[in-house]
């Protein structure tokens, strides 16, 4: 009897199959999943790439997460099956290389790059992943110099054929020190294929006030910024969110983020008042929770959502819109989606004609 897995396997081959069109002149999607590693999960990967139908390009999974010596942790995660699921639908694998925002473990790659690289190296082939996406983050602009050697390095080690590419800190304001400091984008895009702009957390859990997540003006300055610094339009992955946060009046939840998906049916749950802010172009929902009303468990975070005020910044089908046009307006590679599984399911209704044409607003 086919198994499950196989059976999922091969009604999302021949999906892709008769779906898929010349990608020659679409541009890149490139989409994250995040958490949730290892063979137990592989049906429900599988079923959350069939969900972007033939728009997915290249699909990122949490496989490479770095340990206090700089060295990837555990490669039990790696999941051989999903692997051949994709190729089979011709949809590459790309892990990413994550310090999960811990600047001891990012120090540490960086000074034990000659055991990391080779590490990372014998994985890629042993799985025949099709590249590395490096995602180290809680660096300062004291590491600028260890992270493009670091990045130079393994480009010299990667077989030419697969792909080297590096998530890079949105910078509207062009700061040199701190976080933002770390990446000097052109030096990184030099040894790299392209660079993925984290193009969200405009406001995050850091913030005190609500607000978006991703406003356009943020966005197109970030993009903006990029190009100033001389990295091509072609070597520029736009980041997508599909996710918004949330707060709440009393400051008991500030800006904790919520799928897609969940803002959604919390609006619905509760009658949100919803309104679209013209200047951001972002939506943003105001939720009241009366003590009448059943509680929500944000399971994420397991944290319940009590009686009181909220406030909920998020992306719908017109924000997704406008972020998806600044592609044709700069010519940039594509985009890439933080993360699969978050989305709704319109999202994939107009994703690929909106990133692939401009309307004439532009």
């Amino acid at each position: 009897m086919l198994s499950i897995t196989a059976f999922v396997t091969a009604t999302f081959l021949l999906f892709n199959l008769f779906n898929r069109q010349s990608e020659a002149d679409e541009k890149y999607v490139f989409s994250y999943i995040y958490n949730d590693s290892g063979s137990q999960h592989t049906e429900k990967h599988i079923e959350i790439v069939k969900k972007a139908g033939d728009t997915a390009h290249t699909v990122s999974p949490s496989y490479f997460n770095l340990n206090a010596e700089g060295m990837i942790e555990n490669s039990a995660i790696v999941d051989p099956l999903f692997i051949k699921a994709m190729h089979e639908a011709s949809i590459k694998v790309i892990p990413y290389l994550s310090d999960q925002w811990n600047e001891t473990k990012a120090k540490a790659a960086f000074l034990n790059k000659n055991q990391l690289i080779p590490q990372m190296l014998d994985l890629i082939d042993q799985y025949n992943l099709d590249g590395v996406q490096i995602d180290i983050e809680h660096v300062t602009e004291e590491d600028r110099e260890g992270y493009i050697n670091f990045v130079k390095e393994l480009r010299s080690k990667l077989p030419n054929q697969k792909e080297l590419s590096v998530a890079v800190a949105a910078n509207p304001n062009g700061w040199k020190e701190g976080w933002h400091g770390a990446y000097e984008y052109a030096e990184l895009a030099k040894y790299s294929d392209y660079l993925m702009l984290m193009a969200y957390d405009q406001h995050s859990m850091s913030s005190r006030e609500p607000g978006p997540v991703a406003s356009l003006p943020f966005v197109e300055q970030s993009i903006q910024y990029a190009l100033s610094e001389g990295v091509p339009p072609e070597k520029i992955l736009l980041g997508i969110p599909f996710y918004g946060r949330i707060w709440s009046e009393d400051g008991s939840i500030s800006g904790l983020d919520v799928s897609l998906e969940i803002a959604e049916d919390l609006i619905k749950k509760y009658n949100g008042e919803v309104s679209y802010d013209h200047e951001y172009e972002s939506p943003v929902a105001y939720i009241t929770i009366s003590p009448e009303d059943e509680w929500t468990i944000l399971e994420k975070w397991k944290v319940p959502l009590t009686p009181g005020n909220y406030t909920l910044w998020y992306e719908n089908m017109n924000s997704l819109k406008v972020k998806l046009q600044l592609v044709q307006k700069y010519n940039l590679k594509g985009t890439g989606n933080w993360s699969l599984g978050q989305e709704t399911e319109q999202v994939w209704n107009n994703y690929k004609q909106w990133l692939n044409t401009l309307e004439e607003k532009w």
